[in-house]
């Protein structure tokens, strides 16, 4: 066993010399295993170790697990950290249910006891067996790649040095060597899934095939290759079609439709949120459509519309009262509503179209300057040019199709008169160019 935690320490590159390394000791056979391996390790690998436990308070006889392991690290003569949490509270208190209220407990103290340690690794007692068994977890769960890579040899802080190691041969390790553990008769309750997975369906399939764990853990270990390769292949196709107010809809669209769904979760994952099944395929809906919104895990909204898709918060901004002055010439960046402004006084040209709808001429003799830049308000109006009566500017973003999460930041160009210039959509009658102007303020907008 001791040669298998060797190679997944160099195979993995799980620890390095003068590391310190909290131990999670629950006192059952692989914990135990993993912290008896280290210590016989430890001078060859050049580590420190602290053993750690918590006692999550579900079982009346958990704190006799505190103590075993406490005096464990006693006898060995290693610093120990336990705690005792009442996990059932948290789950009530918090509305999770009490597998996931353990885990949140669990990872909160061991993370605490690391950071403690002066930044330490967290080594868990994590086998070959636990990474089969979570692959078959998972595929009966329907999940992808990255689920079906089950559990990784290390996902920093933590790293699991008994991953090469059956649930076997752990527990041989410790009945040959007159290692102490203690079982947790609640891994004996069948009516858990991962219980049942272990006691009856993973011993099936070793009947069928008796290298059923190994295969499994394989196949794990490849689709975590796999996934790697995916996210690196994203990374590519999200800086290509990147633009700085979102991805640009006709490159994402470009894509062969799997391509566009792993783009998507990886630009998901890095706005911090993890997307379903149904996530994707609603985004990809919105994509073929060029509109739409749809609210994702974490307070996320994916915004399709403007020829872009965005990802940002649900809640959208507020500019209240807030007004930017611009300069009578140069250049002005406006980060909060993601846009800059560059103007210029410039000879009048011989058409008076502009040459992009983000180009505006207006008459320098009309203008009561400064010129301001703000977003739009409850009841703004404009006298669109060529046209006699005013509209709302609401109704003029709507119909230029812009999507209703921009409406809020969507500039508008002031001088003391009112409105000049709903930027990309209409320019003001009050403030057009008159047939004996001889030069023109030339404005320009683009989207930082």
């Amino acid at each position: 066993m001791l040669e298998r935690v060797r190679e997944a320490i160099r195979r993995y590159g799980l620890l390095d010399r003068g590391d310190r390394v909290v131990v999670a000791v629950s006192g059952g056979a692989d914990s135990t295993a993993l912290l008896h391996a280290l210590i016989r390790l430890r001078e060859e690998l050049g580590i420190e170790l602290v053993v750690a436990h918590l006692d999550h308070g579900i079982r009346p006889e958990s704190a006799d697990d505190l103590a075993f392991v406490r005096a464990e690290a006693g006898r060995l003569g290693l610093p120990f950290v336990g705690e005792r949490v009442d996990v059932p509270a948290l789950a009530r208190e918090r509305g999770f249910n009490l597998e996931e209220a353990a885990r949140l407990a669990r990872r909160g103290f061991l993370e605490r006891v690391a950071r403690e340690a002066g930044g330490a690794k967290i080594a868990l007692g994590h086998t070959r067996t636990d990474l089969a068994e979570t692959v078959l977890l998972h595929l009966l769960r329907g999940a992808g790649p990255r689920g079906l890579r089950g559990i990784l040899p290390s996902s920093p802080p933590y790293v699991r040095p008994l991953i090469l190691v059956s649930r076997e041969e752990a527990r041989a390790f410790c009945q040959r060597e007159g290692i102490p553990f203690r079982d947790d008769p609640t891994n004996e309750d069948r009516r858990l899934l991962r219980n049942a997975v272990r006691l009856e369906v993973l011993p099936l399939l070793s009947r069928l095939q008796p290298r059923a764990e190994e295969a499994l853990a394989r196949a794990g270990g490849l689709l975590a290759e796999a996934e790697e390769a995916l996210r690196w292949t994203a990374d590519l196709v999200l800086a290509e079609v990147f633009r700085p107010e979102g991805l640009d809809l006709g490159l994402l669209r470009g894509l062969p439709r799997p391509v566009q769904a792993v783009a998507l979760r990886r630009a998901a994952e890095a706005a911090g949120a993890s997307l379903e099944e149904r996530h994707v395929a609603a985004i990809l809906e919105a994509v073929d459509e060029g509109r739409g919104e749809v609210h994702l895990p974490g307070g996320l909204s994916a915004r399709v519309g403007s020829g872009v898709l965005a990802l940002g918060s649900q809640v959208l901004p507020s500019f209240g009262d807030r007004v930017w002055e611009l300069p009578p010439v140069g250049e002005l960046a406006i980060p909060e509503l993601g846009w800059a402004f560059r103007l210029a006084r410039v000879p009048r040209p011989e058409s008076l179209v502009p040459p992009s709808p983000h180009v505006a001429y207006l008459d320098p003799g009309r203008l009561e300057l400064p010129l301001r830049v703000r977003a739009p308000r409850p009841g703004d109006r404009v006298r669109p040019l060529g046209m006699e009566g005013r509209k709302r500017v609401r109704d003029l973003l709507l119909e230029a199709g812009v999507p209703r999460w921009e409406r809020v930041r969507w500039p508008l160009v002031l001088d003391g008169r009112g409105i000049a210039w709903v930027v990309g959509v209409r320019t003001s009658e009050d403030h057009r160019v008159m047939p004996g102007a001889a030069e023109v303020l030339r404005v320009e907008a683009r989207r930082l």
